[in-house]
């Protein structure tokens, strides 16, 4: 039997806490309050538009259909769950790896759920065209309406300064799903920045069911920015279109009610990017940069085609995202009160030139390298390649140890060990 919103077995039904969306005669909706779910149950276009930068090759966009299966992406969570499914396509002997240098987590638990069949999915959450809205307010989502910015920063990010901007356009995405109906989702930008420059651009698809305010996630379509600022085509997926033996199902993003407890796929292609989230906390008090906020939820998502990569994110009421494991902390958002400095999104969009630095010349060998980083690091050597992180060019000597695949960066000059990932 197929229940919907599964319940962590090892949680006591006593212990799960609820943020409820509270509304009187149609007003907006109060803030989320935290309740036993006895009591919550009662209330319960053409692409090269849309870049506010120069506009990238119209030849790079029009590949798009022509590779939309193509999945090598480093654009975001969703993203590296499909560079996994890709690097299992090409090492299929030796299990999955990451495409690329994603932004890695800090989350070093041991994954807690294994299939899809831990979490509830389309099948469950009664999903109709005429309830799907493009754009509205979830309690704990950030506003998915038309001009809403915000940015989170990550200083500690191995290859620089890191920093993901997120802006709501205004423009919409047509769907036709089997079992759904026809509908349009809100078209939701996000860019990656290193040191300030542009490297990563996804445009993803959301919308609302007005009768819960769940959000749910349609899909996606990501380009990687290089140098130049030349886009090239990354992957994508997108609910509705075929998938493997099946069809690629929706993610839900964010419940309209928020229960403890509850797991729930947050992105539906078995093959590209497939993963789940797990409410994991409640009535959370937390202070990053752009302020100090309570009453706000810890989620979980976790990939199913790469078990452990693992990202825990803190959502606050009115404002969204304020903690991700992977992109850092909140810095800016025009939800906040205008009282806030951190109100003030005018720094968002404003992408930094690429800096030229000369080639860099090693005074070690990769032999030696190697060497070095074993000796920290016992294990297999697999891959070795000279990259820039922490500020320094480096060996990266990518290690597979009985803990899994670790990198150890060694300084091409001196030969020291400078970190490791």
């Amino acid at each position: 039997m197929n229940l919907p919103h599964p319940r962590a077995s090892d949680r006591p039904e006593t212990n799960r806490r609820c943020l409820c969306l509270l509304s009187r005669n149609g007003d907006a909706p109060a803030l989320p309050l935290v309740r036993q779910p006895s009591e919550a149950q009662k209330i319960s276009q053409p692409w090269a538009a849309m870049w506010p930068d120069p506009p990238p090759a119209i030849e790079d966009i029009a590949m798009l259909d022509k590779r939309m299966r193509s999945a090598n992406a480093r654009s975001g969570s969703l993203a590296r769950w499909r560079a996994a499914a890709t690097a299992a396509a090409i090492l299929a002997a030796a299990g999955f790896a990451l495409a690329g240098r994603a932004v890695a987590g800090e989350v070093k638990d041991e994954p807690r759920w294994k299939t899809g069949s831990d979490f509830s999915s389309l099948k469950d959450w009664n999903l109709k065209s005429e309830n799907i809205v493009s754009h509205g307010v979830n309690p704990l989502f950030y506003p998915i309406v038309p001009g809403h910015k915000h940015a989170l920063e990550r200083p500690d990010h191995s290859d620089g300064k890191y920093r993901k901007e997120t802006v709501v356009l205004d423009t919409t995405e047509d769907f036709d799903i089997p079992g759904i109906g026809k509908f349009k989702a809100a078209v939701v930008q996000q860019e990656e920045r290193l040191d300030g420059v542009l490297t990563q651009r996804a445009l993803n698809w959301f919308a609302l069911d007005k009768t819960t305010n769940s959000v749910y996630s349609f899909g996606e379509v990501s380009w990687e920015i290089d140098r130049e600022g030349k886009p090239t085509f990354a992957g994508t997926w997108r609910a509705g279109d075929p998938d493997g033996n099946g069809v690629t199902e929706p993610g839900l993003l964010m419940p309209g009610t928020f229960t403890v407890g509850d797991r729930y796929i947050v992105a539906g292609s078995r093959s590209v990017a497939y993963g789940g989230s797990e409410n994991m906390e409640a009535g959370i008090d937390i202070t990053v940069p752009a302020g100090t906020f309570k009453g706000c939820a810890r989620v979980r998502e976790q990939g199913l085609i790469r078990l452990k990569q693992i990202t825990d994110r803190v959502w606050c009421p009115g404002v969204g995202v304020v903690s991700d494991t992977d992109d850092g902390k909140l810095v800016v958002s025009n939800a906040l009160p205008a009282s806030n400095p951190a109100s003030n999104v005018s720094s968002v969009g404003k992408a930094g030139k690429p800096s030229k630095q000369k080639s860099p010349v090693a005074k070690i060998s990769a032999a030696e390298a190697t060497r070095i980083a074993l000796e920290r690091m016992p294990g297999k050597a697999t891959d070795v390649k000279i990259e820039r992180k922490l500020g320094k060019n480096v060996y990266v000597v990518e290690i597979q140890t009985s803990r899994g695949e670790k990198d150890v960066f060694v300084d091409i000059e001196s030969g020291k060990i400078v970190g490791t990932e």
